[in-house]
């Protein structure tokens, strides 16, 4: 039997990693992405069992204090740096990001980030409001499955039947899908099923009942197992398939948490069992170099990608719409260079003390020993492990051909060279560590308790129960308001359809785009005198020129109406340049945006911060609000107007929007 085929399983890891980054950065392409995560535990779980069998094989029983810690020293050291060196980073960024640090990084350390993000109620799937470290939930429940499947896979493993140790795990894997099943609410946050131990657990068990089935396999030549070899590479051919085509159509909603995570999960244990199959094709697919090496340093991946990239983006806010791309390939970049970094400071130096600590406490073997015969499952145990996460490590073992070495036999004195690399190494990752040690409890100190925006939304929204207690209080005075307001409203009516008889375009200056292009004709119809100045892909990055330029020759009227959200986004600040601009006496109109480009929305919101901010000289027209009750009004593309029903639209609004301006300011 081959055991590089085992190294296949570093490549199914690296095509796991590759749906959650892409899920994290672009959710919108990849929804299904996240299941990504179901097939790391599967995995995770087979190679935790499995290493366990090993170990018992090989020694006869199970050290569980040490196999505790070559299990969580490849989790939390490393984690530990990410966590300081984030925190480090965000009190230079932006202390808002730092929010809750305190608590998460206390619940990231002690593996419970699963339990302090469920108790607390953030949700994991709302994107309006990321929290720099609600990635490491999956840490955590690793963690907890390093302390827990060990014992379990121990308990099995004195029962003789291959049947029943398999089996076991699999019942408990199908109680905790029944339980995410059971406990997903539609109309709820489905954050404490998808964290929850209890509630998603069934991958890792699976990949436990695998550990079993795989071990027994070995174990027998029997005649059926021939015929097992030949159909599993056909069937981890179609779970691959399978899972490729789920990431693009499973979402947060019940075609995850009611059968899409358990079935990654089963098909990953296909997936598994034909790629580490013997002669299996699929051995060449995940043994791809590159897929392979990202599957073997996936965990430092992981845990940089996701602070990493909200960072950037908020050192590189300008990048948000259309350059996003540039945000998310310095976060790939950046991970990769973290990820180096943390395993030369931090992951590689513990895992050789780690090593040299269990060489020390290793008894002597004698020569009769090293002669001897090796059991089964240790021999086939050679180099099936070494990979950078959730893998297992074993000694390699020594054969008749090989002794021993003994202490005589190693040098006396390292070379120069390797010990100025280790003096070299130590110097630097001590200044590195002392400083973002630092950097860590300075920003827990500083870390704030709520954000600026909760801040402004909690002011404000106390200021509105201030003013609704205040009306309840005084009901004469508000039924009197409320007879006012309607004697009002009548006056505005009767003076808009006044007004709407005699509106015309000769106070208004339009700066367009191309909607604006398509629709012309229908502006000059329905305010006869209107100048349109519009150009096809045209950016509001030229709307401040052009009307310095419009002013300076004074064709600017008093309406000066912006309709350039299409082409790119935009911010406050922009539209404050366009005002500024103009100069007093002016009113900035803003014609929002309709269609599927991802800087519309933000452009939008954009206009919308402006209005609400100046209201006593800008309005808003909702073009987006207005076409989405009637899209069978617009062109192939989905944003610009058909001639006719659409244009007209476009033109009613700003028409609408200047005449009730004109009321709301009658002498």
């Amino acid at each position: 039997m081959r055991n590089d085929r085992y190294e296949s399983l570093d490549g199914i890891k690296g095509f796991a990693l590759i749906g959650i980054i892409w899920y994290h950065l672009s959710q919108r392409s990849l929804p299904g992405g996240f299941i990504g995560v179901d097939v790391f535990f599967t995995v995770s779980g087979f190679l935790l069992a499995l290493s366990v069998l090993r170990e018992i094989d090989r020694t006869g029983r199970l050290r569980l204090g040490n196999f505790y810690l070559r299990r969580l020293s490849r989790l939390w050291p490393a984690m530990a740096f990410m966590i300081a060196g984030s925190v480090s980073l965000g009190l230079f960024v932006n202390h808002d990001i730092l929010v809750g640090v305190p608590g998460k990084s206390v619940s990231a350390l002690t593996f419970t980030s699963n339990w302090g993000e469920i108790f607390s109620g953030d949700s994991y799937f709302a994107a309006t409001s990321p929290q720099l470290l609600r990635h490491l939930w999956f840490v955590a429940l690793l963690g907890q499955a390093t302390l827990v499947l060990p014992l379990l896979t121990a308990m099995l493993h004195r029962i003789g039947s291959t049947f029943v140790q398999a089996l076991v795990p699999v019942l408990l894997a199908a109680l905790s899908a029944c339980g995410m099943w059971v406990l997903y609410n539609p109309s709820a946050d489905p954050t404490r099923v998808y964290f929850g131990t209890d509630t998603h657990c069934f991958g890792m068990l699976l990949g436990v009942a695998l550990a079993f089935v795989v071990r027994h396999s070995e174990e027998s030549d029997a005649e059926p197992r021939r015929l097992f070899t030949m159909v599993m590479p056909w069937l981890a051919t179609g779970a691959l398939v399978v899972l490729i085509m789920m990431m693009p159509r499973v979402g947060q909603d019940a075609s995850a948490f009611r059968g899409g995570l358990i079935l990654a999960s089963v098909l990953t244990v296909v997936l598994i069992g034909g790629s580490i199959s013997k002669d299996s094709w699929m051995i060449g697919l995940f043994g791809w170099r590159p897929l392979a090496l990202l599957g073997k340093y996936s965990y430092g991946m992981y845990l940089w990608h996701w602070p990493l990239y909200l960072l950037l983006q908020l050192m590189l806010p300008g990048y948000r719409g259309s350059g996003l791309w540039v945000v998310q390939a310095l976060t790939l970049l950046l991970s990769l260079v973290m990820t180096a970094v943390s395993w030369w400071m931090v992951e590689n130096p513990v895992a050789e003390w780690i090593k040299s600590k269990r060489d020390k406490s290793a008894p002597r073997r004698t020569v009769a020993q090293r002669s001897a015969p090796r059991r089964v499952g240790s021999a086939r145990a050679r180099g099936v492990y070494g990979t950078h996460l959730n893998n297992v490590e074993f000694t390699q073992p020594y054969s008749q051909a090989a002794p021993l070495p003994s202490p005589q036999d190693a040098p006396v004195v390292a070379s120069r060279s390797s010990r100025t690399a280790k003096t070299m190494r130590m110097v630097v990752t001590v200044s590195v560590v002392v400083l973002i040690v630092i950097g860590f409890f300075m920003g827990v100190a500083q870390a704030p308790a709520k954000t600026q925006t909760q801040i402004m939304l909690e002011k404000n929204q106390s200021a509105l129960a201030k003013k609704e207690r205040q009306r309840k209080m005084d009901a004469k005075a508000a039924a009197e308001a409320k007879k006012r307001a309607e004697e009002e409203r009548k006056r505005r009516e009767e003076a808009k359809a006044a007004i709407e008889k005699t509106l015309n375009g000769e106070d208004v200056s339009v700066i367009g785009d191309s909607v604006t292009v398509g629709a012309s004709a229908a502006l000059q119809k329905s305010l006869p005198g209107i100048a349109v100045d519009a150009q096809v892909s045209r950016s509001i990055l030229t709307a401040p020129g052009i009307v310095a330029q419009m002013k300076a020759e004074g064709r600017l009227r008093k309406y000066v109406v912006i309709s350039l959200n299409t082409n790119s986004a935009t911010t406050v600040g922009e539209y404050e340049r366009i005002a500024a601009a103009a100069g007093d006496g002016h009113v900035l109109v803003i014609i929002n945006a309709y269609g599927d480009r991802e800087w519309i929305p933000v452009a939008n919101q954009a206009a919308s911060d402006y209005v609400r901010k100046h209201p006593t000289d800008s309005i808003l027209v909702d073009w987006n609000s207005a076409i989405a009750a009637h899209t069978d009004w617009l062109g192939p593309d989905g944003i610009h107007p058909q001639a006719g029903q659409g244009e007209d639209l476009y033109a009613s609004g700003l028409r609408n929007a200047l005449a009730e301006w004109e009321v709301a300011h009658i002498e």
